[in-house]
């Protein structure tokens, strides 16, 4: 199969890998990394195409794909389905898991041995064709018909992580555990409220995945840390606050009067960009 790629980043990059390894041929799209790559010439001929790009860079590759051409969505930035309704295959990506935990979980099978303790990862997809192009000994997959459910645990999870660096102790590493109940409970009422599946939540996307972020090893985390501590936040894409920005960008998506959590991460995030 021919799949192509819509960003390059570490998280592109490491399903990439997984996919060349299953015997799959792999392209990338990103003006940034491969600027002599046309949008066109990376998809000419694919048989899937992959969004692992930031979604604030939705709007410039959506518009000039292939309608006709499967696309899964592997980007945890999304509050709605919407910017993909004109694609007649479309299907979403997550899971619980950092960039290098998919690049170990991918090479273990050449460890010496064996002896090296990797930590096997779970993806969540909509995508049937999804299980062909990325399971591996020790990557796994698991099914919902949930797209929506599946796009917004990625986009809140990322919110929430910056909440957690924001409230959390001074020199903490994680989210306190009535923090991550709280996120939970709040997480389940919003896709209940915009008509996805709050037992999503259950899947390696969901609560697995929010509690990964809510740690030092989140560049979200690491970012409300940062506003806490009134430091200068790090440069790379912080998804997260890519939510936030967009809200406007999505008048269906609801936020339920009873989730306050959520509604006071985004506000002071806001409050602190309107100060500078």
């Amino acid at each position: 199969m021919k799949i192509t790629f819509l960003g390059a980043g570490v998280f592109g990059t490491a399903l990439a890998n997984i996919a060349k390894d299953n015997g799959h041929e792999t392209r990338f799209y990103d003006p940034y990394k491969y600027p002599d790559v046309s949008l066109g010439d990376a998809t000419n001929g694919s048989d899937l195409n992959i969004y692992t790009a930031p979604s604030s860079a939705t709007k410039d590759i959506l518009e000039n794909l292939d309608k006709n051409t499967p696309l899964i969505c592997a980007s945890k930035g999304f509050l709605s389905i919407k910017p993909f309704k004109d694609f007649k295959d479309f299907s979403a990506l997550g899971g619980a898991g950092f960039a290098n935990e998919i690049e170990l979980a991918e090479k273990a099978e050449n460890a010496d041995n064996g002896e090296t303790a990797v930590k096997k990862i779970t993806f969540t997809t909509s995508s049937e064709t999804a299980e062909t192009v990325f399971s591996t000994e020790n990557i796994q997959l698991e099914y919902t018909k949930d797209a929506l459910g599946i796009m917004l645990c990625g986009a809140l999870k990322n919110v929430y992580a910056i909440g957690a660096g924001l409230y959390g102790e001074a020199d903490s590493t994680s989210a306190p555990m009535s923090y991550l109940e709280s996120a939970i409970t709040e997480m389940q009422t919003i896709l209940s409220a915009n008509n996805a599946n709050p037992d999503t939540l259950r899947l390696s996307c969901g609560a697995a995945d929010l509690v990964l972020s809510c740690t030092q090893d989140s560049r979200n985390f690491r970012y409300g840390a940062s506003l806490k501590n009134h430091q200068s936040p790090e440069g790379a894409t912080v998804e997260g606050l890519s939510v936030i920005n967009s809200l406007e960008d999505y008048p269906e998506f609801v936020i339920p009067e009873s989730c306050d959590l959520i509604k006071d991460i985004i506000k002071t995030v806001k409050e602190v960009y309107a100060t500078k």
